[in-house]
């Protein structure tokens, strides 16, 4: 079911998971245009809420003003300081832990304590730098480049399948972890299932034949399907998604949408994978985990939907544990290889991935990616 039917090029070569040049032209070409899953509707759901988080080394700030979520630089204009430290919390107003001056839904200032002493009032440039911020099913989206396509959009290969990241199913829990390598070693991984046997024994154990794995490929997006053994496990599983209300599919799909945002999905589960570059060598890898809670109420809908957010849970992280084991390795390999690399047919999400990455950041392709989809 593999869509080439021979080995293929390794495009990329180790500088490119070392080189400062690279990881600057990878965030201003891939990422500052690129809508960022950072957070999920339920952290911000009542108006004063708050989440905070560095996001490409941008100190970010997202804020429900009553009932409109707006995204902004966590960053005062008086004197710098950054408005909260805190990851998340509620505050009756927006205002700065410093001097305490406060800033209204359109990051215009608000009450600014001893304000005689600022005249002459310098309005254009007292404001809070704002984001464009959006949601898609239960996941709260931010852009941080001033221009670029909307959402909708940038989201249009899977924004059906993504909107289902709530609904019947439910935030369980969100982590994220930093690594010792480039972020592109993470993100190649997760596009092959080629190291199952090796990496995950204990989880999934076997990579699926190829008659039972299907990938899609274009320029901003990959895929793969596959359907689970219907083995004790499934069986079980499958009963309980019928109890909950909800159409037994016994699908496992993965997509991800270049540069970075990953979607995989099972009946019982939905997961938001998304890295993030923090240098040339280091990333951060953040998980957004739902789990299945149905359409039923009752008792016995309350103890499955319960049941499987313990188990899907600590299945995914016991996945993300175990890959974790080998990017340190990958990453030296890449720092001391002097060998071209191939790239297997299973692999071939990676081949497709890597020419996304060329083409948007070298010579004169070196283009934003919303020029170039606008284009």
């Amino acid at each position: 079911m593999f869509i080439h039917q021979h080995h293929l090029r390794h495009l990329l070569r180790p500088e490119h998971y070392t080189a400062a040049e690279q990881y600057r032209a990878e965030l201003r070409h891939l990422f500052l245009p690129a809508w960022h899953p950072v957070a999920v509707v339920d952290q911000l759901a009542k108006p004063g809420d708050f989440v905070s988080l560095d996001l490409l080394e941008t100190p970010i700030l997202i804020r429900n003003f009553d009932g409109q979520l707006r995204a902004f630089l966590n960053v005062c204009p008086h004197r710098h300081s950054r408005l909260t430290d805190e990851p998340c919390g509620n505050t009756e107003r927006l205002r700065c832990r410093y001097h305490g001056w406060e800033f209204r839904e359109d990051g215009r200032t608000g009450k600014i304590p001893d304000a005689p002493a600022f005249r002459p009032w310098d309005r254009e440039n007292s404001c809070l730098r704002p984001f464009a911020v959006g949601t898609c099913g239960d996941l709260v989206f931010v852009r941080l480049s001033d221009t670029g396509v909307s959402l909708d959009d940038w989201l249009a290969p899977v924004r059906g399948h993504w909107e289902s990241y709530g609904g019947a199913y439910r935030h369980a829990a969100t982590w994220e972890k930093e690594f010792p390598c480039n972020w592109k070693v993470v993100l190649e991984n997760s596009l092959e299932s080629y190291h199952i046997p090796e990496v995950h024994p204990k989880t999934f154990k076997e990579y699926p034949p190829a008659e039972n794995a299907w990938h899609e490929l274009a320029e901003r997006f990959s895929s793969f399907k596959t359907v689970p053994p219907l083995d004790f496990a499934s069986r079980a599983m499958n009963w309980m998604v019928r109890r909950l209300g909800v159409p037994v599919t016994n699908e496992y799909w993965h997509r991800v949408l270049h540069p970075h945002a990953t979607g995989s999905s099972l009946d019982i589960f939905r997961m938001m994978q998304c890295v993030f570059p923090t240098g040339p060598t280091t990333c951060r890898y953040r998980c957004i985990l739902f789990t299945l809670r149905g359409t039923r109420r009752g008792p016995v809908a309350w103890v499955l939907g319960r049941f499987l957010k313990w188990i899907a849970t600590r299945i995914a992280v016991q996945v993300f544990d175990e890959d974790g084991t080998i990017y340190r390795g990958v990453q030296r390999g890449l720092e001391a290889s002097p060998f071209p690399g191939v790239i297997g047919t299973r692999e071939e999400r990676v081949h497709a991935f890597q020419r996304y990455v060329l083409d948007h950041t070298r010579g004169p392709s070196e283009l934003p990616l919303a020029e170039k989809l606008s284009g």
